[in-house]
């Protein structure tokens, strides 16, 4: 099986670089969506924003998006995934990144393909994305050393590489089937620090990154895409709404 590589895939455009000198800190959009979740007691917190519904990172009306489900158990015991976060622990900034949200996200691991999904158009991508999905059989994607991004500046993200069929990504299939913006971006946000760092710690992380961020830490089975709804950015409160199946999965 062949999968997409950073020649197709938009991460490198996209990183964020932590240059000499430089201190971790978080950014408007992680201050309202994520820290509250994280760190709730944090005075960094932004409580609410006029114009949008947060508060407390929560909001009454539910986001909709397809989604890839990332299996975490199986992510788990891939060995190259076990090594990097063993030395992701190893450093004392590690002490910084809530450990037991990452526990309770666990059941909730996604990367986004069609996000913004409002509640009409829900079926329609559901059959759209089926019958795009139908003719390329199984499916697997790689997950990538640590992403860095220039928004949400507190999350340690892990990027997605699905496979290609006929040297097309087939997340983009299923955007272009589902009338959205091919983005060849599919991250998983699977860490998130509780507090900003220090240089030298930042440093320590940009050393970690820098290592690791070619690396290949896990290749998992696709058995279904889904629709998840949720209330909060973490997806926290995530719960499914329609599954597709994966032929041959």
């Amino acid at each position: 099986m062949k999968f997409c590589d950073d020649t197709v895939m938009a991460y490198d455009a996209s990183r964020r670089i932590l240059g000499p000198g430089e201190a971790l800190t978080f950014d408007d959009a992680y201050r309202l969506a994520h820290l509250p979740l994280t760190a709730p007691s944090h005075p960094e917190i932004i409580a609410g924003k006029d114009g949008t519904d947060y508060r407390y990172g929560r909001y009454d009306t539910p986001r909709h998006s397809l989604v890839v489900p990332i299996d975490a158990e199986a992510l788990g015991r891939a060995g190259e995934f076990q090594a990097f976060e063993s030395e992701l622990r190893s450093f004392s900034f590690s002490d910084k990144i809530a450990w037991q949200l990452g526990r309770e996200r666990a059941g909730k691991l996604h990367a986004t393909i069609v996000g913004g999904l409002s509640e009409p158009d829900i079926a329609r991508c559901v059959e759209a994305a089926a019958a795009a999905l139908a003719p390329q059989g199984a499916l697997s994607l790689r997950i990538g050393g640590p992403f860095l991004g220039r928004i949400n500046t507190g999350r340690i993200y892990l990027p997605v590489y699905p496979c290609c069929h006929d040297g097309k990504d087939v997340f983009g299939l299923v955007q272009q089937a589902c009338g959205a913006r091919l983005t060849r971006f599919y991250v998983v946000g699977t860490y998130h620090f509780a507090a900003p760092l220090t240089v030298a710690e930042t440093a320590d992380l940009a050393g970690l990154v820098e290592r690791w961020q070619r690396v290949v830490l896990a290749e998992l089975p696709v058995t279904s895409l889904a629709v998840m709804a949720t209330n909060d950015d973490l997806a926290l409160s995530g719960r499914v709404v329609a599954t597709i199946p994966v032929a041959g999965s």
